[in-house]
């Protein structure tokens, strides 16, 4: 019997496995298609938090924050644990009002990340036109976040992936469909009709993991999100506006991004939802409309009722902990997500006060 089974082999999976297995627990994940090939290959990789300013929870925040801090010494720790560089780049960021009508959005950005002690500059848009020549010249204002950063996160979930591998986790494809419980406590995980029997339960199966029998009351549903590249390098940094955002990729490609739809466990791309990218990418930068088309992509992000994600153990089990419900934040808060596990797991005290994310939360939702 292994001391801890982990249900979902994307990135969230991945770090919890790569946690618990360097603190010497016998780690197995288990996940219905190969490791990192869901949500976690179909994000862009910003590291930022993805929200309007307004509906920020503080809590929430907070934690994107500390996560974000963690990455330079991950990138560092993860080359010297597989010998592979994972490109990572921290150029900083810029906001966009396109017209008059963002700027309020723009300044309650300002507002509230200021008051949590975020760096932000307020740039005029000829700073902003200087940084990067290819932005549109007619846009109403401009954010600079130094502190702004992006990641390969298909590298990086690889990365992490053999990572947790060469600490001693084992990684095995196979659909979970139910969690098995007896005294009240989880007991292991049923797969087909083998029973696979743990010490503890981690479900980490993002989009999926509301559809496994024996978590009770877990409201987690998909979230497509379609995204396309297009051929060259336009920006330096990562661009942001209220209706779209673009991702320079090395310095062949240039990512564009993404549509939040609630249309099931569809992974299509469709004209009507690529056409919205497209309309709010070309106000950012009309340049864009003549380059050449790479290709597109979706993937179903995990959402809850408050857009907060889960991270705790169940009353009603617990030795079963959710770690899932990241919404469009999970390569940011992979990091974070992994340590507060790695500490409930071993009975730790909680680094921050993760009761904001609590899977038996009261939901007011508007």
């Amino acid at each position: 019997m292994t001391d801890v089974l982990i249900i979902g082999a994307g990135i969230i999976g991945a770090a919890c496995a790569w946690r618990l297995a360097q603190a010497g627990l016998s780690v197995t994940v288990l996940d219905r298609t190969a490791p990192g090939s869901e949500a976690s290959q179909a994000a862009l990789g910003v590291l930022t938090f993805h929200g309007r300013p307004g509906t920020m929870p503080q809590p929430l925040r907070v934690l994107a924050q500390m996560s974000r801090d963690f990455y330079p010494a991950i990138i560092q720790e993860l080359q010297e644990a597989v010998g592979e560089h994972v490109y990572f780049r921290q150029e900083g960021q810029l906001i966009l009002a396109i017209n008059d009508d963002d700027l309020a959005s723009l300044e309650e950005t300002l507002r509230v990340n200021r008051a949590d002690g975020v760096v932000l500059e307020q740039f005029s848009i000829e700073e902003a036109l200087s940084m990067e020549p290819n932005l549109n010249p007619e846009i109403a204002g401009a954010l600079y976040s130094p502190n702004g950063a992006w990641v390969d996160n298909t590298a990086l979930t690889q990365a992490i992936v053999r990572a947790a591998q060469k600490a001693g986790a084992t990684f095995e494809q196979a659909e979970v469909t139910s969690v098995e419980s007896h005294g009240g406590r989880v007991i292991g995980v049923r797969a087909g009709e083998t029973l696979h029997e743990a010490d503890w339960v981690v479900l980490a199966a993002g989009a999926w993991s509301g559809r496994i029998e024996g978590v009770p009351g877990l409201p987690v549903r998909p979230r497509r999100g379609q995204a396309y590249s297009v051929e060259g390098s336009y920006f330096e940094r990562v661009i942001h506006s209220p209706r779209a955002y673009i991702v320079p990729k090395g310095s062949t490609q240039t990512m564009l991004g993404a549509t939040v739809e609630d249309v099931g466990f569809d992974v299509t791309n469709t004209p009507e939802g690529l056409g919205a990218i497209s309309k709010g990418a070309f106000e950012i930068s009309p340049i864009l409309e003549t380059s050449t088309f790479a290709g597109a992509w979706a993937g179903l992000r995990p959402g809850t009722p408050d857009d907060l994600p889960f991270i705790g153990a169940l009353p009603e089990f617990p030795n079963l902990v959710i770690a899932t419900g990241h919404f469009r934040n999970g390569i940011l808060l992979a990091p974070i997500t992994a340590d507060l596990v790695r500490q409930i797991v071993l009975s730790e005290s909680a680094t921050i006060d993760i009761s904001p994310f609590s899977p038996a939360r009261e939901f007011l939702v508007s």
